[in-house]
């Protein structure tokens, strides 16, 4: 126990307040055997000795108890207890309270709360103990005889309070030495930890750069002789399996780039590049790229990019295209049937910065709502059992998240499971020339183009430098049509040897290779006594794919960069740009902003609407206005002695009199189920990047709260509650649409529409009290008594709500008169902008007289006269009437 004891005091296995707390009760052990032996020698009064014995006793237990059963909590409060709240205050008394060294032992008291408490519990012992001690002094100043005289003598007083603040000050500064020795070897033992993490992490960084360099070499010749087959070979048959296994490579080459990514991103490694980016290049590419994926799986492909898009933008333009490739790579997998839509637009245009919200559609498998909140974990895949058979590794998404949040941009997912997703990318990129792209994305797909060379330069030389005959072999052959001249070198050395007896217009020179890597070999090259190539323009062939590659080549002295695999345009462009004029005999005219729009010109465009507004079929509004302002219906259910049928779909007002009568009904209105509105919103955002759903009055029926309930799975569906019935819901609706066809922004649109929600005005005027009978909201002697004295019930919108405010008398003209009188009483707040008028059951004369009468009160510059849906008749009945209309 004793070694263990020792052992216990520096920093090592035990926790810093468990070694505090043996430290405190170590010293404090040898002090309290010191006061005894003061109380021995140097006074002649011995109360206190049994105090002091009593505190070794509960010392000796405590160390114990942390020594051999480890109860550090119980330990430290029981010691704080007897000592701080029992022993200390006792002492003050019996040995003459401020006259001698009590006070200064109370003051080690303080010094141990601080050193073993926290939180809760130090507040809990520091308020009891300053409470503890307030006492004891109050009541020894109002009651002098609680002391009791041991220290007779001034010599005695000054003896006591001197050895008390030598052993404090002894206790308390072998604490903080022994400990400010365990912070000392705890921060030296950090140290070597960091310095083996920094090691472990530079043993990482040149593991995984040569795993890249390893098998990029094999990719390198599968991918560049695959190029050879596809711009030679005559055979139709031969090139449909040459494209198979470039997109095999392509596949296997994103899992590679996504392990080394993971791995830098794990080791904080990961940065962005800026630099300036072609869009129409950029997003083409892209499309190009995805494309025979989505028609080999006999998927439709749609592009579309915004006409008003900046042509060059400043950004990291690797790792945005690798962020869209992932997302878009997992559309085509997870898709069996249906379409894959890539959509770019421009957001916001404000101090040269744009705003782009890049999306993503399928109508693949979606997500299911559980999977969701680890869709983005490494090595996850959703739904694993039934994606057994796509291949994956998870990577994807992950690595696209934390791509995304590098470049401070967002990401959202809207999903419907079995129905498809929606991805959302949304990032800031500063412009460099603000031109827009124009319609480069509008003309139709073409036939696929043969290879040809961008430059033809017989004169030029080039030298090729690699150990592997494989990479060698390929750069060769990709470079054949250009009729350049090729010599070939093994290694550094090699490379050195040959330029010393013959001059090269432009060395391709491998970054990493055995005895002389490519930089050493460059440096050499630039010093060479009697070299012919110092000032040769060098091109890097590395299969590091970093974030910071390209930038170590142009530090290390290269002049060009091209990456493993190597692709055929690439190289040509790469190196063309190093090639004296005067040598080349051809150059392609196309441009490379030509050959994008090319690839463009293979895609199927479709536009995608920016938001869109959907709304219930009970908002009554005629089909002309709904094709007019592209606004979506959601149908709602009617129940009937004959099954339920879908309003608008399967029933529509028409059939009103099979199921209706003046007084009674035998159908009813039903909800749909929240799966039946996740669909519906799934399928409008294949359509749209933002769907605003306007609904019924959230009292009025439970449209509402399943909206609510639906939109919850979705970032980009807005669910309003109208406030409104009928055709004050249609006019709000329409009031969104024409927003929506003005440009406003999805939030711009959500703010008028809630402020114009309160300045819509509806009235409904009902043949009778039945249907309030028949729904049990009112007794029959009720109903009855309405029918009988004539009395017709009209209703307003309040609270959100269909509220009776009152009872029209009369035949129906002579009812409907009152109430549009009633409603436009007012007439200074009345906006004479548009009224909207639906009906159940009116004919041609009633509704003529009704336009005629409304006409008379305001002077309406337009009137819209609609049918009541099924779902309206049903809850109000034949001959009921609805006006709305917008109040300043």
């Amino acid at each position: 126990m004793w070694k263990k004891m020792f052992h216990s005091l520096p920093a090592g296995e035990y926790d810093l307040r468990e070694r505090m707390l043996r430290s405190v009760i170590q010293v404090c052990g040898v002090a309290v055997f010191v006061g005894m032996i003061e109380i021995l020698v140097l006074t002649e009064d011995k109360k206190m000795l049994p105090i002091w014995t009593g505190l070794l006793a509960v010392i000796a237990v405590t160390l114990i108890g942390t020594l051999k059963y480890r109860k550090y909590d119980l330990a430290s409060t029981v010691l704080g207890v007897v000592i701080i709240i029992g022993i200390f205050p006792v002492m003050f008394c019996n040995s003459g309270g401020i006259e001698s060294g009590a006070s200064i032992w109370m003051v080690l008291g303080m010094i141990y709360l601080f050193i073993m408490f926290k939180g809760i519990k130090l507040v809990a012992f520091l308020g009891l103990t300053i409470v503890t001690y307030g006492g004891v002094y109050a009541a020894t100043y109002l009651n002098p005889d609680l002391l009791a005289k041991t220290l007779d003598t001034r010599r005695a007083v000054y003896v006591d309070s001197f050895f008390s603040l030598i052993t404090v000050g002894i206790i308390a500064g072998a604490v903080f030495v022994v400990h400010i020795k365990g912070f000392e070897e705890e921060h030296k033992l950090n140290g070597l930890q960091k310095e083996e993490l920094e090691k472990s992490k530079d043993s990482q960084t040149a593991f995984f750069a040569n795993m890249s360099h390893e098998i990029r070499t094999p990719i390198n010749a599968i991918i560049g002789l695959d190029e050879m087959i596809l711009r030679s070979h005559p055979n139709e048959e031969i090139r449909e399996y040459a494209k198979d296994i470039q997109l095999a490579s392509n596949m296997l080459l994103n899992q590679v780039n996504d392990i080394l990514d993971l791995s830098q991103m794990q080791m904080s490694k990961m940065k962005i590049v800026l630099a300036e980016y072609g869009t129409a290049e950029l997003f083409g590419s892209l499309a190009e790229l995805i494309r025979p994926q989505a028609e080999k799986k006999q998927l439709d492909f749609y592009y579309e990019l915004d006409e008003n898009l900046p042509c060059v933008l400043y950004g990291d333009e690797k790792r945005l295209k690798q962020i869209l490739l992932n997302v878009l790579d997992n559309a085509v997998k997870y898709t069996e049937k249906g379409s894959v839509t890539l959509s770019v637009r421009m957001e916001e245009f404000l101090n040269e910065e744009v705003s782009l919200k890049i999306t993503v559609a399928d109508t693949g498998i979606g997500i299911r709502k559980e999977d969701m909140d680890n869709i983005y974990d490494s090595f996850n895949r959703a739904d694993e059992k039934k994606n057994m058979k796509i291949m994956g590794s998870g990577l994807g998404l992950a690595i696209t998240k934390q791509l995304v949040d590098l470049m401070e941009g967002q990401i959202t997912i809207d999903s419907i499971y079995t129905k498809g997703t929606v991805f959302t990318v949304n990032l800031k990129q500063k412009i460099i020339n603000s031109q827009p792209v124009g319609a480069a994305a509008t003309v139709e797909k073409q036939t696929e183009e043969r290879y040809h060379p961008s430059f033809e330069a017989p004169e030029a030389r080039i030298l090729i430098v690699d150990d592997s005959s494989m990479n060698t072999m390929v750069a060769s052959k990709l470079l054949a049509y250009t009729k350049v001249q090729i010599d070939t070198a093994s290694s550094g050395a090699e490379c050195l040897e040959m330029t010393k007896n013959k001059y090269y217009h432009v060395i391709l020179l491998d970054y990493m290779m055995p005895d002389m890597d490519g930089p050493d070999t460059l440096r050499n090259l630039r010093v060479q006594e009697n070299g012919l190539c110092r000032e040769t323009p060098v091109i890097a062939l590395t299969g590091n794919t970093t974030s910071e590659a390209r930038m170590q080549c142009m530090e290390d002295g290269y002049n060009g960069y091209v990456e493993k695999p190597i692709r055929g345009k690439a190289l040509e462009n790469e190196i063309m740009q190093f090639l004296p004029k005067e040598i080349i005999e051809y150059q392609s005219d196309e441009s490379s902003e030509g050959e994008h729009v090319s690839q463009m010109r293979r895609m199927i465009k479709r536009k995608r609407k920016k938001v869109y507004i959907t709304v219930d079929c009970a908002s009554d509004i005629p089909t002309d206005l709904l094709e007019k302002y592209d606004i979506r219906l959601m149908y709602l259910y009617i129940k009937t002695p004959h099954g339920r049928f879908a309003d608008t779909r399967e029933i529509d007002s028409d059939s009103l009199y099979h199921y209706l009568s003046k007084d009674s009904t035998s159908a009813c209105a039903d909800s749909v189920t929240v799966e039946e509105m996740e669909k519906f919103f799934a399928e409008t955002l294949t359509e749209a990047e933002r769907v605003i759903h306007i609904t019924l009055a959230s009292r009025a029926g439970k449209s509402h709260g399943i909206a609510v309930e639906a939109a919850k799975g979705f970032d980009h569906v807005d669910v309003i509650d109208s406030g409104q019935i009928s055709c004050g819901e249609g006019l709000l609706a329409l009031f969104a649409a024409q927003m929506a066809m003005d440009g406003k922004n999805a939030d711009e649109i959500i703010k008028l529409v809630e402020k114009m929600r309160d300045r819509i005005h509806t009235r409904l005027i009902l043949p009778s009290a039945d249907i309030f009978y028949q729904n049990g909201h009112m007794r029959a002697f009720g109903a009855t008594a309405c029918k009988i004295l004539q009395f017709h019930p009209y209703i307003a919108m309040t609270q959100r709500n269909a509220v009776p405010v009152g009872l029209l008398w009369g035949n129906t003209e002579k009812a409907w008169k009152q109430g549009i009188r009633w409603q436009m009483r007012n007439k200074k707040k009345i906006k004479r902008d548009v009224v909207f008028i639906t009906h159940v059951g009116c004919n041609v004369k009633q509704l003529e007289w009704l336009k005629k009468e409304i006409l008379k009160c305001v002077p309406f510059e337009r009137v819209i006269i609609q049918k009541a849906s099924f779902t309206n008749a049903c809850n109000s009945g034949m001959g009921t009437i609805g006006i709305s209309f917008y109040t300043s």
